[in-house]
């Protein structure tokens, strides 16, 4: 009877470490997923995007009240 119950908390520990070692991959890889969206929008094309659509709505704005 005791092995049994040794047997069955082993298992249920080695589920435990198994679902909690998958999780922390997967949150890693998230955040690092995270930390270069934020390097990519820093960057000098992401700026200048930005700014050529903000001086098209700025021009277009311009036009629409000068009609």
């Amino acid at each position: 009877m005791t092995i049994v119950l040794v047997l069955v908390v082993t298992v249920c520990l080695g589920v435990l470490v198994a679902l909690v070692a998958s999780r922390r991959r997967v949150a890693s890889d998230d955040a690092v997923a995270s930390f270069r969206k934020h390097l990519d929008a820093l960057s000098m094309e992401s700026r200048q995007q930005v700014i050529d659509r903000a001086r098209a709505q700025n021009d277009h704005e311009e036009s629409a009240h000068g009609a």
